[in-house]
């Protein structure tokens, strides 16, 4: 029986991939870096604001920590919150669980990020938890963000649903045994998600039906 439902937050719950990279643009050319186009981004989608600032601090020989690099960027990001947008069918998709699932966010974005978006969209109260990228040690594709989750709800893995945009959140979240549903945008739309226990177009699809299809292990694509 599935009990829970967990978010990924960037391209999955907000449109937010692109105000990311405009972030990362700023601070790595303010610190020397010549250029960064959104085609070098776009492979870490999905992965850990550290792992850009330790790429690029090894590649451009950035005089700073990845921890003074990574504030540096959040710093920029924050004041692009207000563009944020959020994805298809969230919202409605959200009220049609409340209160009948529990529903957390794991992210790799650290925690204060996460809540002021929530905020911002007048999301936070359908979340019993929010776990960031802050809150553990290894990042997505590892599965640990996802085990903090089950843990914090307080059930067995394969109670627990999550929803992923990229191959890297879609593979914790199977490497944590619980199911996975993909949901591709146009920046993660050529990544693998053969391990997704089903590929969705929007959150409009997420419905009663589409979980009885997980558990009955029919579902690919909708």
């Amino acid at each position: 029986m599935i009990k829970a439902l967990i978010f990924d937050l960037d391209g999955t719950l907000v449109d937010s991939e692109t105000l990311h990279y405009r972030a990362w643009e700023k601070a790595l050319l303010q610190n020397g870096v010549s250029s960064f186009s959104f085609e070098e981004f776009l492979p870490f989608i999905g992965t850990s604001i550290e792992k850009v600032a330790a790429d690029h601090i090894e590649s451009h020989n950035i005089p700073k920590s990845i921890a003074e690099l990574v504030l540096e960027k959040q710093s920029i990001y924050m004041t692009l919150l207000p563009e944020i947008k959020l994805c298809s069918g969230v919202k409605e998709m959200l009220s049609r669980f409340h209160g009948k699932m529990k529903m957390a966010v794991a992210s790799s974005s650290h925690k204060k990020e996460i809540m002021a978006i929530l905020d911002m969209n007048n999301l936070l109260g359908y979340f019993s938890y929010v776990i960031g990228g802050d809150m553990v040690q290894e990042k997505k594709p590892d599965p640990e963000i996802y085990l903090r989750a089950q843990s914090f709800l307080q059930l067995h893995p394969g109670e627990c649903v999550a929803f992923e945009d990229s191959a890297h959140g879609l593979n914790a979240a199977k490497n944590a045994g619980m199911y996975g549903v993909a949901i591709p945008n146009m920046f993660t739309k050529n990544n693998n998600f053969d391990r997704a226990d089903c590929v969705v177009a929007s959150f409009n699809e997420v419905d009663d039906t589409l979980l009885n299809i997980l558990l009955s292990g029919n579902c690919k694509e909708k």
